[in-house]
């Protein structure tokens, strides 16, 4: 096979691999940096086949009533610019590229206040996971380095200060359950999603049903097998497409990436093992994308994370650090 015939096939078979393929997946990438750079325009072209055509930006349009969110076709990107004054903490209206997506409102009846708060807060620690169950129903199960704060007497509402969980909600359509995270509200309708919050980035893939996203008042749904990462500082949000069945998957040790940077991934790590892992110089700031299976155990798994992105590790004190290899900077 040529050279990127190899990358395809390598492509095509991460989310099959065992631990053996992807020892030689590594050694292939190390053989030579065309092999790295045929992989990365395979993987990169890959994303730009699997997402949806942009069209021309459309006006928001009115805010109907709707006794449920409209779901939108997936759009590549969706962008928004702050007004110079407006009545929403300064961040503009939506606009939206490709597809029909518009704002939706929801309506919900008068909120009858029956008990004083009890406030809980769940937090796992580096390396651990944990599963708990809200007085409504709904479970959580939460990935390490997660912190969660909800109301025992309010369990429909819940907010994710930071790190990942996987929501399976309890179905109320006269009380929907709402996750805040950030300055985002996330409404379910009837709903298996994943959120993962990395200090300004909020990332959400939706397994089923479909919920309502609504940043800074704004709302659009998303659908079973679609997913959104918003950047706050930013102002921008995406939409991608998501595989339902995936969602999730990092309980299981299989870690998705989509354009999230080499010190994001870093911050990952130490969440999901509790070691220290420090990115040196602009590899910090490298974005990847793609697919990897951790086995549990960092001593393999760093090591293997830094040759797939090309990069140099050591170890320091306990702590690892990574830094872009020769051919890389």
């Amino acid at each position: 096979m040529t050279r990127d015939e190899q990358a395809i096939d390598w492509h095509i078979r991460q989310r099959t691999m065992d631990a053996a393929d992807w020892e030689a997946f590594a050694q292939w990438l190390e053989e030579s940096p065309a092999n790295a750079r045929a992989y990365d325009a395979v993987a990169m072209a890959d994303h730009v086949l699997t997402a949806p055509a942009m069209a021309e930006p459309v006006a928001p349009l009115p805010e109907p009533v709707l006794p449920a969110p409209v779901l939108p076709e997936p759009v590549a990107e969706i962008e928004y610019a702050p007004a110079a004054a407006n009545d929403n903490g300064g961040w503009g209206r939506w606009w939206l590229m490709g597809g029909v997506a518009a704002a939706v409102a929801l309506v919900a009846g008068p909120m009858l206040m029956t008990a004083r708060p009890d406030i809980r807060i769940e937090q796992t620690a580096p390396g651990e996971h944990r599963s708990i169950a809200l007085n409504d129903g709904t479970t959580v199960e939460m990935a390490g380095g997660s912190r969660l704060r909800f109301d025992r007497n309010d369990p429909r509402v819940a907010t994710l200060e930071t790190g990942q969980a996987l929501f399976r909600v309890r179905h109320d359509p006269s009380a929907p359950f709402e996750l805040r995270s950030g300055d985002v509200t996330i409404q379910d309708v009837g709903t298996v999603f994943d959120v993962r919050r990395t200090g300004a980035r909020l990332d959400v893939s939706v397994a089923e049903g479909a919920v309502s996203l609504a940043p800074k008042g704004q709302r659009i749904a998303l659908a079973a097998g679609q997913g959104a990462s918003l950047d706050e500082a930013a102002h921008s949000l995406r939409l991608t497409r998501v595989d339902p069945a995936q969602v999730g998957d990092w309980r299981g040790g299989t870690f998705d990436f989509d354009r999230e940077s080499v010190g994001a991934i870093a911050g990952r790590l130490q969440s999901a093992y509790g070691v220290r892992i420090a990115v040196e110089g602009p590899l910090s700031d490298r974005n990847v994308t793609g697919v990897i299976r951790m086995t549990g155990d960092a001593d393999r798994d760093v090591p293997r994370l830094a040759k797939l992105i090309g990069a140099e590790w050591r170890q320091s004190g306990g702590n690892w650090i990574l830094r872009a290899s020769e051919g890389n900077r």
